[in-house]
């Protein structure tokens, strides 16, 4: 082969690559653009305890939760504390700052607990078996609570939980941690459920 028909098929060869280049692009361009899909975000909270009047009150499908609880720890109650319910797109953030509203304070000592909760760069991921997964970069779950001393003066303590990097089974409650409660003798857990939001 000699030198000018060599230097032709090298050009022409990059000129049909630029070309198909070109055009694919341009179809990526005209798509149009598709909103990321949302999942419907639910965190509960369970408060374990041993007293004696308390009744195990739970939603039907936290059932298989407190299930796997009574064999790791021996609380005869279980009741849902607080339910939290929020909305965020794939890739996206979720921030939520609340004063709970404790249903176990009466109202004549009622003091209020400052709750506060976060999800960060939410993905849908397959995991090993090829199921439905959701990854995040990070979570954390926080509260200020009332502890008051002797003298009848209440300050407030910063309990909570940070995670970084952890994924959950897509509509499946996971218990993703557990904390030291305002009362004593009282354990609460989070538990969390991701689904594709309708």
């Amino acid at each position: 082969m000699n030198k000018p028909k060599f230097i032709f098929s090298i050009a022409a060869f990059f000129f049909i690559c630029l070309l198909s280049f070109s055009t694919s692009f341009a179809q990526t361009e005209n798509q149009p653009k598709q909103a990321e899909p949302s999942y419907e975000v639910v965190l509960h909270v369970l408060a374990a305890s041993n007293i004696a009047n308390d009744k195990t009150s739970v939603p039907q499908s936290l059932s298989n939760v407190v299930k796997k609880l009574k064999t790791t720890y021996t609380f005869s109650n279980y009741k849902l504390a607080s339910t939290y319910l929020g909305r965020i797109a794939n890739t996206g953030n979720f921030e939520f700052k609340i004063v709970s509203n404790e249903a176990s304070q009466n109202q004549e000592n009622y003091v209020p607990i400052f709750s506060e909760w976060s999800l960060g760069a939410l993905r849908n991921l397959p995991n090993e078996k090829g199921q439905n997964s959701i990854q995040f970069q990070s979570f954390r779950f926080g509260q200020r609570v009332p502890v008051k001393t002797s003298a009848g003066v209440v300050n407030y303590e910063q309990i909570g939980l940070t995670m970084v990097k952890f994924s959950v089974p897509e509509n499946v409650p996971t218990i993703v941690g557990s904390l030291s409660a305002a009362k004593p003798d009282e354990l609460m857990f989070l538990v969390l459920t991701v689904k594709p939001a309708e």
